[in-house]
């Protein structure tokens, strides 16, 4: 399974690709090609054209949750989309694999649901609260179950798992799941207690320091041997979380086999 970085918070000088305050990611398993979230703008797009990755056969495309710095771009790929199959480009139908209440607007959210476009009969829309198979390989886990309701409302919120020889990669949006959540609901669907690697958003709040030190300490006794936290992690959560497990520095293009 091949991962890039179509964009991220962070960019790289030996790349020289757009970043925004965003997540989107191109995950390549066989024949398939899966577009794991799409950013805030277009600036995946012009990412995937720099790069040389053709969208056009993007076979799936996974929703995180709803929030726009995640769907955003989704209306600007239909319309590219739209053109291609104008000028008579032949576009396969892309399934489209979320969670039922990515359209229920969150009242108190200032990223509020509100974005996501009327798709068009190139897109087959899948919803669903149950872990589904995208590829033989590549789960969606559907609705997460969450220990504190209090704290982790976002039940759109979902995550993908490959399972690699090595264990479970582990490729979350934001995590507003809660990452232990997300880690242990995965190794019971899966069947599968190995912790290969994390990639994706770490959200955390306001810095609780106590949170960050829970996930550290999971991690450690976890062994997880590498962690790819990017978008909404910052600095100070990184640097806490590198006492604990080896950090691996995340950005617009970077490209990791698994």
């Amino acid at each position: 399974m091949r991962l890039t970085v179509l964009v991220d918070n962070n960019s790289n000088i030996a790349h020289f690709l757009c970043a925004e305050p965003a997540l989107s990611f191109c995950i390549e398993d066989g024949y398939r090609k899966i577009l794991f979230d799409c950013g805030y703008s277009d600036a995946f797009i012009k990412n995937a054209y720099q790069l040389g990755i053709d969208l056009s056969d993007v076979t799936d495309i996974v929703l995180s949750h709803g929030h726009v710095d995640h769907t955003g771009g989704l209306a600007r790929l239909q319309s590219l989309y739209l053109k291609i199959s104008r000028v008579g480009f032949p576009i396969c139908v892309k399934r489209v694999t979320a969670h039922p209440d990515i359209m229920k607007p969150l009242q108190e959210d200032t990223l509020a649901n509100k974005n996501i476009p009327q798709l068009c009969d190139l897109f087959d829309v899948s919803l669903t609260k149950d872990p589904r198979y995208i590829t033989d390989n590549i789960l969606f886990l559907g609705e997460i179950p969450v220990k504190d309701e209090t704290r982790y409302r976002h039940r759109d919120d979902s995550s993908l798992v490959y399972t690699s020889p090595d264990g479970l990669v582990i490729i979350s949006g934001c995590s507003h799941s809660g990452l232990i959540n997300i880690a242990e609901y995965a190794k019971k669907v899966t069947n599968e207690d190995r912790i290969a690697a994390i990639i994706g958003g770490i959200y955390i709040g306001n810095n609780h320091e106590n949170d960050i030190k829970a996930i550290g300490e999971y991690l450690l006794r976890e062994h997880v041997p590498a962690v790819y936290p990017c978008h909404c992690c910052d600095l100070e959560t990184k640097l806490l979380l590198s006492k604990y497990v080896p950090i691996k520095d995340v950005y617009s293009g970077l490209a990791i086999t698994f």
